[in-house]
């Protein structure tokens, strides 16, 4: 292969990283389970349990508010509310699903698994074809959120909230809630997605 291809295919597949993730182990948290689940997830899973317990009062709407950087209706999932905040500012890493760092599909994945306990593909595209097309305006809280960054094809995924607000793992800033109306989200939409169980 002559070296001018190559390096035009190693940043073509840097440039779509959402969407071209490898489907190996090493990327995958199912692949690593087989080892036996991590003290640390256990140790997540029990926080995120006595968390659950605890009753929701308008405090926990107004510091998630707080936390989200936008003022929440007060009927929002407190599940999907305590995951992401906890998500929120971690940096943004190529492969990542862990506190060390997210890429946008692996945190879509994440959240799914701890909230709704549903198993999302690992690549972005592949979560696009798992999912029912929802226009922007019929958007609900959970449902998936896709970007044609390269204006070409889906590469890239958030997860809808409310108030027109959405959660993703950005490239440059890392786990951050945007609204879609910034014009270089709106700009490059291509459609939300409710995920079929």
């Amino acid at each position: 292969m002559r070296p001018s291809l190559f390096v035009a295919l190693v940043m073509f597949l840097f440039a779509t990283s959402c969407t071209y993730m490898r489907e190996t182990p090493s990327y995958r948290e199912e692949g690593r389970e087989r080892f036996g689940p991590s003290p640390a997830r256990e140790t997540r899973n029990n926080e995120t349990a006595s968390a659950a317990a605890a009753p929701v009062t308008s405090s926990f709407y107004q510091t998630k508010s707080q936390k989200l950087g936008y003022r929440l209706n007060g009927d929002e999932n407190p599940d999907l509310l305590r995951e992401v905040t906890r998500w929120l500012g971690t940096p943004y890493l190529f492969g990542g699903t862990t506190s060390y760092g997210m890429d946008c599909s692996g945190f879509a994945q994440v959240v799914y698994r701890n909230v709704y306990d549903i198993d999302l593909e690992r690549v972005t595209v592949q979560m696009a074809q798992r999912t029912r097309r929802i226009n922007r305006r019929n958007l609900q809280e959970g449902d998936l959120v896709f970007f044609k960054i390269d204006r070409r094809r889906v590469s890239h995924v958030g997860v809808y909230l409310s108030n027109n607000k959405f959660v993703h793992a950005s490239t440059s800033r890392g786990v951050v809630v945007n609204d879609l109306d910034e014009t270089y989200y709106a700009e490059r939409f291509a459609f939300g997605g409710r995920v079929r169980r």
